[in-house]
């Protein structure tokens, strides 16, 4: 008899998830529909900015760019790690005292997965996907200034150099993210309601 109960309680159960996520495959689409659209125009922009820039550039821009591109794609790593790492409860309290930028925080924090998709996916992937490509044209200009280097082994360098930088800033980014996901979350709050009061006025 227990054997039944149980065995009905988990049907049960299992009707109700299943009752509960009926409604969602809707957002999920609209949500997944939007995203793609979204990394698409960000990939255009970003791809077109990254292309002007470098196909004029001296070395040593190219290598600036390369590292803008690696920095924000660890950053926005770090962030989106953060904010799915982190734990609600001290920005619900922060927010009871009026802390500045934890109202956002928290909306943050409940919407992590969007958020951190954005971040993570979108953002960083898209930077790491041109810094690779910025390699190449890095690669270009140094064999144009070196004539006895080969293309393809400057190219093969320069592009495990790229990866590598990348790899290792998005492992401390990671574990730093991890750590201090609080404060690292309060932090972008506060840097978004800047945004926030200045779209007001």
């Amino acid at each position: 008899m227990d054997k039944n109960k149980s065995d009905t309680k988990g049907r049960n159960d299992e009707k109700e998830i299943v009752i509960g996520l009926k409604v969602k495959p809707k957002s999920n689409k609209i949500w997944l529909v939007q995203i793609f659209f979204t990394s698409l125009c960000l990939s255009v922009l970003f791809a077109l900015i990254s292309e002007l820039t470098l196909s004029h550039a001296s070395l040593a821009l190219a290598l600036i760019l390369i590292f803008l591109l690696i920095g924000t794609s660890v950053l926005f790593d770090l962030i989106g790690v953060a904010i799915t790492a982190c734990n609600i409860k001290p920005l619900l309290q922060l927010q009871q005292k009026g802390v500045h930028g934890a109202e956002i925080a928290v909306k943050l924090v409940k919407n992590a997965d969007k958020v951190s998709c954005v971040c993570s996916d979108v953002i960083g992937d898209i930077c790491s996907i041109l810094s690779g490509a910025g390699g190449v044209a890095i690669s270009v200009i140094i064999v144009n200034l070196l004539p006895n280097f080969s293309n393809i082994l400057m190219s093969i360098i320069i592009s495990s150099v790229i990866a590598s930088l990348t790899i290792l800033g998005k492992a401390i980014g990671k574990t730093y993210a991890l750590n201090d996901s609080v404060n690292i979350v309060l932090r972008v709050g506060r840097c978004l309601s800047i945004f926030k009061k200045s779209v007001k006025k």
